[in-house]
């Protein structure tokens, strides 16, 4: 924490773990709290925000949902410095909520590929690093579609295999957003997956072999090609050809 004080503002309308994860929010934007600070304890944030200890408490848990905080037994509270993958996902609930198009989710994805695409390839050195990881989970794939794996064990290797595009990219905040627009593609996976027929061209691996063969080439115009076609593909699978 930033020397000279934490200074919450004060009490406005909302509930008291509101008020309290408001005030934590702000800090954190602030920087006045950073990535592994030690938060005070309950009583001092209670003392400091002039709220009970359980209003702490009920706002710590929620934080710890998020994956904000870590809370530690007999050590304290944390913030957070790494991403948990077991935490709650806002922004891709926020997503879901706001029920976009599968258009609009599409367009997303495309523009925010592209965008991993080009960094990827500004790096040579990136580039043959995350080539044998990509090679890999379609090794995985194939595996798993010659032994008719569940549909949610492909799910879970073709959302992998973009997040290991988004992982290569070097850009935390871009790879954060793209993860979530990739996650909320999963209730559209089910219904595209099913539908491959044993023996059949799977899509998925037709497609990311494309994305596979850019990057080898080091070409970003046969990387947005692909993953433009993929994006014609799906969408066509799920309600028209909208591109």
């Amino acid at each position: 924490m930033t020397e000279g004080g934490w200074k919450p503002r004060p009490q406005e309308t909302k509930s008291a773990p509101n008020y309290v994860i408001d005030q934590i929010r702000e800090a954190l934007f602030s920087r006045e709290l950073k990535p592994g600070d030690r938060l005070p304890s309950e009583t001092e944030l209670g003392n400091m925000f002039s709220v009970s200890r359980g209003s702490v408490r009920q706002a710590m848990k929620s934080l710890e949902s998020l994956g904000v905080v870590s809370i530690r037994p007999g050590d304290g509270t944390y913030v957070n410095d790494t991403l948990s993958e077991n935490s709650f996902n806002p922004l891709a609930f926020a997503l879901l909520i706001s029920t976009p198009t599968s258009k609009t989710l599409a367009d997303a994805r495309y523009a925010l590929e592209r965008d991993i695409f080009e960094l990827i390839l500004e790096d040579d050195e990136c580039v043959e690093k995350v080539i044998p990881k990509l090679e890999q989970n379609l090794r995985e794939r194939e595996e798993m579609l010659n032994k008719n794996e569940s549909v949610q064990k492909l799910i879970e290797n073709d959302q992998e295999f973009h997040k290991i595009l988004s992982r290569a990219c070097g850009n935390l905040l871009l790879q954060i957003v793209y993860d979530y627009v990739v996650d909320s593609f999963k209730q559209y996976l089910v219904f595209t997956t099913k539908k491959i027929k044993p023996g059949e061209e799977d899509p998925s691996m037709r497609d990311h072999e494309a994305i596979l063969e850019a990057l080898r080439h080091h070409s970003f115009s046969e990387a947005k090609e692909a993953t433009k076609n993929s994006m014609k593909a799906w969408s066509a699978a799920v309600e028209g050809n909208y591109f």
